[in-house]
């Protein structure tokens, strides 16, 4: 049984008391509200403090260490997520700055491939699961392959941009430096589709590590495809632009070496 019959006790909060009342020389009976009857109720209380009391403090204690356990988890949980932030942001415009200014096509793929490598290694050490360059690699292609044809799309832009980046530096000299201005415009577009990427590696790393370096019941793709719908891309490409434009604006452009042909015209000149 859940509960014996000397567990209970009846008590009455108002009971209804039988009065004798005199009207008129005449006595009558009338029910009115009585004072509390809780006597029985406070004695039993007080024999299961007795006896029990121990156990309830050590349970309430219990329940209080967990409550504060909770609260530390998610305080260190939010640490985390501002930290992982800050190295995200540092992440995504050192990606995005190098990538721009970097003239060589295939120098922009091996560059922001590192970039993220390091990124992945650095979330690993701020959620207290220290990775090896091979792990984070493996992590890096798995999130690659979850992406599908994001990625797919994001290396054609760039591979795109880039030479068409290359083809205004080259042609920068016999233009007068006129090409020199498209060619920013290109460089910020290539940087900031490239920081939009890493913020999306970013965001599936912060979400791999924050549940133990498992994907969960749902598996990678899963998991991928809800954070990239999550993902506000509009917002974060016009961030990235016009922070890389500032930082472009304020340092010089990458040189090119003069084609062939504009040396032999000089040196006929």
């Amino acid at each position: 049984e859940l509960i014996s019959p000397d567990e209970v006790v009846m008590v009455a909060a108002a009971p209804l008391v039988a009065v004798q009342v005199e009207r008129g020389g005449k006595f009558t009976l009338e029910r009115q509200r009585g004072e509390a009857q809780i006597i029985p109720l406070k004695l039993k209380i007080l024999d299961l403090l007795h006896r029990e009391g121990k156990s309830l403090l050590a349970l309430n204690t219990m329940l209080y260490a967990s409550e504060i356990n909770e609260q530390v988890v998610q305080r260190k949980l939010a640490i985390r997520r501002e930290g992982a932030e800050a190295l995200t942001q540092r992440a995504v415009m050192a990606k995005a700055l190098a990538i721009a200014l970097n003239p060589v096509t295939v120098l922009d793929l091996l560059t922001g491939a590192t970039i993220d490598v390091a990124l992945i290694l650095s979330l690993g050490k701020l959620y207290g699961l220290a990775m090896t360059q091979g792990a984070a690699i493996a992590l890096l292609r798995q999130i690659a392959w979850g992406m599908g044809g994001i990625t797919l799309t994001d290396l054609l832009t760039t591979l795109g941009l880039s030479g068409v980046k290359t083809l205004l530096g080259v042609t920068a000299p016999l233009t007068g430096g006129a090409s020199l201005l498209p060619y920013v415009s290109v460089a910020v577009t290539q940087g900031a589709v490239a920081g939009v990427m890493t913020t999306a590696i970013a965001r599936i790393t912060q979400t791999y590590l924050a549940n133990g370096a498992t994907w969960g019941p749902e598996g990678p793709k899963t998991v991928i495809q809800n954070i990239l719908t999550s993902l506000d891309e509009q917002s974060i490409l016009h961030r990235i632009k016009a922070e890389l434009t500032a930082k472009l604006t304020a340092q010089p452009l990458p040189t090119t070496t003069r084609p062939p042909w504009d040396q032999d015209q000089s040196e006929t000149r």
